[in-house]
């Protein structure tokens, strides 16, 4: 039996809301899922498969990769409510292999320390890792998950979170990364970050 846990983080400029909540689906293994998000932070700055349009120059992507990134922006095309808050249609979304290191950083920092949280083994949280690669941005967000087998199963437990699915669909993105790395050590076979920015 799957359980899927929900941990939701709200971030501005500071901690505001923490709260959780569960669900069942079905599975075999005993495992289970979690999905996080992290809310937008704003600086204190003023503020389909992947074709070349819809990535950064030189940036490759791999087959996962590329279909998030469709997934994405299929939804975003098609608007959304999320846990009532109606989205219109938001503008898609480009791939950033600038912003990239910060979502690699967090799933092996999760898989390799068994843990689950925004909150890095360092303490650090996901501005911070985004400042790390150098990337100059006016917002940014974070979802991660852990457990989820294919891009489909952890987009959808994204979307049936209110949290998540706002990240998803918040129009003041530009940019996102995906990151998952798989082991065999931790309580999760995986640990998946997505991050989201628009620069200054």
């Amino acid at each position: 039996m799957y359980v899927k846990s929900i941990l939701l983080i709200s971030v501005t400029a500071v901690l505001t809301a923490c709260g959780g909540g569960s669900g069942g689906g079905g599975g075999d293994s005993g495992k289970s899922n979690a999905v996080a998000d992290s809310r937008a932070e704003a600086s204190a700055q003023p503020s389909q498969q992947a074709s070349a349009s819809n990535r950064e120059p030189g940036c490759a992507l791999t087959t996962y990769q590329q279909e998030m990134l469709a997934q994405l922006n299929k939804v975003r095309a098609a608007g959304r409510s999320c846990g009532g808050q109606r989205f219109d249609p938001a503008p898609a979304l480009r791939y950033s292999c600038s912003i990239q290191p910060a979502a690699r950083a967090h799933s092996i920092d999760m898989a390799s320390n068994n843990f689950f949280s925004h909150t890095g083994s360092d303490g650090l949280r996901v501005s911070h890792r985004v400042d790390s690669t150098g990337y100059e941005w006016s917002v940014v967000g974070e979802n991660i998950a852990a457990g989820f087998d294919t891009v489909g199963e952890v987009m959808g437990g994204w979307l049936d979170s209110a949290g998540h699915c706002r990240n998803i669909m918040d129009p003041r993105f530009e940019v996102v990364a995906v990151s998952r790395i798989d082991t065999s050590s931790a309580d999760y076979e995986n640990y998946w970050t997505q991050v989201f920015a628009t620069p200054r």
